[in-house]
């Protein structure tokens, strides 16, 4: 009984073993002229609170709050899914922020601008937009 115990047990530990020194078999993917070979780009995600939004003209104003203060932080509005069929339309959008590594204290608030002419349907004088984060809709009026 003892001798299967071990048996057992030391199937187990070498089944285990670690990958780290295994290389790989599989070949390189021939490199075609001009395409670009280098990885993904990595999702943005540092964190950040929407304090406000409205709509002015065809500008999203949006009053945001996020840590850092040693660097550039850029935002980037864009789409979070399709528009619905409804009438209005409501399109749902998210922004996205790239802290660009920035490890700094300071609670910073600022107001941010983006151009909502993208987000229009030719078809209709008006959108209603979701922004993720913000409760309530932002109805964007304007000149098919």
């Amino acid at each position: 009984m003892r001798f299967s115990f071990t048996i057992l047990i030391f199937l187990l530990l070498t089944g285990c073993k670690s990958t780290d020194n295994a290389t790989s078999t599989t070949q390189d993917a021939p490199t075609v002229p001009g395409k670009s070979t280098a990885p993904a780009p990595r999702p943005i995600a540092s964190p950040f609170t929407v304090l406000g939004a409205s709509v002015e003209g065809d500008s999203l104003r949006v009053q945001l709050q996020f840590g850092g203060g040693f660097r550039t932080h850029t935002f980037t509005l864009v789409s979070d899914g399709v528009a619905t069929k409804s009438l209005p339309r409501q399109q749902p959008l998210k922004l996205l922020h790239d802290a660009q590594g920035d490890m700094g204290r300071a609670l910073i608030q600022e107001q941010r601008s983006f151009d909502l002419t993208p987000f229009r349907d030719p078809s209709q004088p008006k959108i209603r937009l979701t922004l993720d984060g913000w409760p309530d809709f932002l109805d964007y009026t304007y000149t098919p």
